[in-house]
């Protein structure tokens, strides 16, 4: 059984050394480190010396782009749209927005420097988080993106201009794109000894990746994740059947495919209260057949206020309760 929490907001790795001690002694086995554009850029040799404490202490180490571009889960910001004037997503409103489009060579060439760094620091995981294009919580019928370049990649793949209302056809551009680049990468990790994590959205999110087959597919894909978290005024029922779905759609496309499932856990903005819906929902996995828990994140995400939960102690070692008694 395989259990940990994703970590983040510290960088002085005597503090790091002595939560992770913690974190192996509830029992963990792995931890999630983020690895964003400012830790590439001002943290190498910390995150480097970050994973080592990590190893000495026996823990396996996912390295998450957090954030990245902002095509990348994460509340981590981003430069890359800045830093090259032309190459933002552009949606399908006409309204450019703060995110790179994965489309455009600099991505690319960014994200080729993140996977030599992130592996050359020993990593064990590369974990690519919710790989999509930019969308907006509620906002029904825009998309994007309608850059020139997605206009003239879509015009070579159609034979006909890039249309402004949604159809299957700029479904099937999306997610054909995100797959050749996810491709990319993976094998690159690979070729690196590394291994890689692709975790999905889930249906409710019009990301780009609606069929989970066709990424579970990648040959250099180890582990296929996902993470449905529960909004703030879900009911506990919303979260089972919630749960239930997705740990079950998971394990029956990564036994097709030969991969290991790995399910998230929701550990930020916990009202008091419904500390017990992450142990519940990791119940639900563990009983699906899902071997590899993690949680968002440490000790209720106590150091991001924006995402705090309520009473972090409580909901934290309400997870470790969780976690431990699944393992036992």
């Amino acid at each position: 059984m395989k259990t940990g929490f994703s970590y983040f907001g510290v960088r002085r790795v005597e503090h790091v050394r002595a939560d992770l001690e913690a974190m192996r002694e509830e029992g963990c086995t792995q931890v999630l480190h983020t690895w964003s554009e400012e830790d590439l850029a001002y943290y190498g040799d910390t995150m480097a010396r970050i994973v080592g404490e990590s190893h000495k202490l026996g823990l396996d180490v996912y390295a998450n782009a957090w954030g990245v571009g902002r095509v990348f889960g994460g509340e981590a910001n981003s430069e890359l749209s800045a830093r090259n004037p032309g190459s933002c997503q552009i949606l399908s409103t006409g309204e450019p927005v703060a995110a790179i489009c994965p489309n455009h060579p600099a991505f690319l060439e960014y994200m080729d420097g993140w996977i030599d760094a992130v592996c050359a620091a020993g990593v064990d995981t590369v974990f690519w988080d919710e790989p999509h294009f930019f969308f907006r919580k509620g906002r029904v019928g825009e998309w994007a993106c309608r850059c020139s370049a997605c206009r003239s990649l879509y015009a070579d793949r159609f034979g006909t201009d890039m249309p402004l209302l949604p159809c299957p056809e700029i479904s099937l551009f999306r997610q054909e794109r995100l797959l050749g680049f996810l491709e990319r990468w993976t094998t690159q990790v690979r070729a690196k000894g590394k291994r890689n994590n692709v975790c999905l959205l889930p249906d409710a999110f019009d990301a780009g990746l609606p069929d989970w087959g066709a990424v579970a597919s990648l040959p250099a894909l180890d582990e296929l994740s996902t993470d449905p978290y529960w909004s703030d005024d879900d009911p506990l029922d919303k979260v089972v059947e919630d749960y239930t779905l997705y740990s079950d759609r998971l394990v029956s496309i990564c036994k097709l495919h030969d991969l290991e499932p790995q399910m998230w856990l929701k550990l930020y903005r916990i009202r008091a209260g419904t500390e017990h819906f992450a142990p519940a929902a990791a119940g639900i996995a563990r009983a699906a057949g899902i071997g590899n828990l993690m949680a968002w994140s440490w000790r209720g995400s106590d150091a991001m206020s924006w995402l705090r939960s309520d009473d972090p102690p409580a909901a934290h070692a309400a997870m470790v309760s969780a976690f431990r008694r699944i393992s036992a």
